[in-house]
């Protein structure tokens, strides 16, 4: 059972052996998400085969058009939708990610896309919950500081 922003949820049965292999690279590594501005040159390549490199294209775009619907959402009052639009980029994406690719992964990257999910996750929560449109809108901000943060560190490159 995982946590969800101190709510207990269960993740699907196909993502477990990607959640155990993040909590395996965090223990070996001790991992920590790297901020800040960094030029090209300065970003870690994230190396993928073309395929491996448009999933995750398709995944980060899959980000934007939930962030885009929850605002839309939101702009609406509309909680039922905002929570759909979160739960859509929520940690079941994980389901369709292979282990020889997670492998591939830098440790930092995997638990900031973890983390990522799971603030997805909580939002989509928050949502159904009612939450405030203020408390949804911090949600979204900590989503964004993590999309902010894993561009400025990470470049995807083919192999």
């Amino acid at each position: 059972m995982a946590t969800v922003s101190g709510r207990a949820s269960t993740l699907p049965a196909r993502a477990a052996p990607i959640v155990v292999l993040l909590i395996f690279s965090a223990a070996l590594t001790g991992c920590a998400a790297q901020g800040g501005l960094r030029g090209p040159g300065e970003r870690t390549a994230v190396r993928l085969s073309a395929a491996e490199g448009e999933h995750f294209r398709r995944g980060m775009r899959q980000y934007l058009a939930s962030v885009q619907g929850v605002i839309d959402a939101l702009s609406r009052s509309d909680r039922a939708q905002a929570s759909g639009s979160a739960r859509k980029a929520g940690v079941d994406m994980l389901r369709d990610v292979s282990a020889s690719v997670a492998v591939k992964l830098p440790p930092d990257f995997l638990m900031l896309s973890m983390d990522t999910h799971q603030r997805f996750d909580a939002l989509a929560h928050a949502a159904a919950a009612g939450e405030s449109k203020a408390e949804m809108m911090q949600h979204l901000s900590a989503i964004l500081v993590n999309c902010t943060a894993c561009h400025a560190s990470y470049r995807l490159a083919t192999e």
